[in-house]
């Protein structure tokens, strides 16, 4: 079975409608919808269903000062259970795997993210479409034409979300703490709400 991810199910839904002349059936596994055509399977997941955070030990803030924050380790954790859940399984039946993320740096990291989690349940080949837009001469020109996953580009994405974590978790804590404002009236800060 060939195993097909997008990043959005409208993607999947429309991409599945091209490969299969309109031919694909939907079906529901764990809530989430997977579009059938002969031995094709294609999936949207719902952006990224991963996301990274620190590990359990730093949760508390008293605890832990914020520039400890910036050595940390940080953790890969599902957001989308049923997502990840669905994807293991289909790719568990899968004899091959394409990755028809968006064309982009988000995109890219969000195939890496993908590309793990079949990994990780499956040792199977996993290639990479690439496409401006869902249109039928685009999709069909990008399937005749497989690559490679760009992880240097996926890379990019990561380590953006990480700054944006150490960011955000260490300035807002310092910034909480320092002007005794927790619970819900902490002050949040990130790389996009400040200056």
């Amino acid at each position: 079975m060939e195993l097909i991810v997008t990043e959005k199910d409208n993607a999947a839904r429309r991409i599945a409608d091209i490969l299969s002349d309109g031919g694909a059936s939907v079906e529901r596994r764990n809530g989430v919808n997977v579009y059938r055509w002969g031995e094709t399977r294609c999936v949207g997941l719902s952006g990224h269903v991963v996301g990274v955070d620190f590990p359990p030990e730093y949760a508390d803030w008293r605890d832990v000062q914020p520039v400890e924050l910036v050595d940390a380790d940080v953790v890969k954790e599902p957001t989308q259970e049923n997502i990840v859940r669905t994807l293991q399984e289909l790719a568990g039946a899968a004899d091959e795997a394409v990755i028809a993320t968006d064309y982009d740096r988000e995109g890219e990291l969000i195939g890496k993210e993908a590309y793990e989690l079949i990994d990780e349940v499956a040792d199977v080949p996993i290639r990479r479409v690439r496409f401006s837009s869902i249109t039928r001469t685009e999709v069909k020109s990008a399937f005749a034409n497989p690559d490679e996953l760009d992880f240097d580009l996926a890379a990019a994405g990561e380590a953006r979300q990480v700054i944006d974590l150490l960011w955000g978790a260490a300035l807002t804590r310092f910034l909480s703490l320092s002007a005794g404002q927790l619970g819900d009236d902490f002050i949040s800060v990130g790389r996009v709400q400040s200056p």
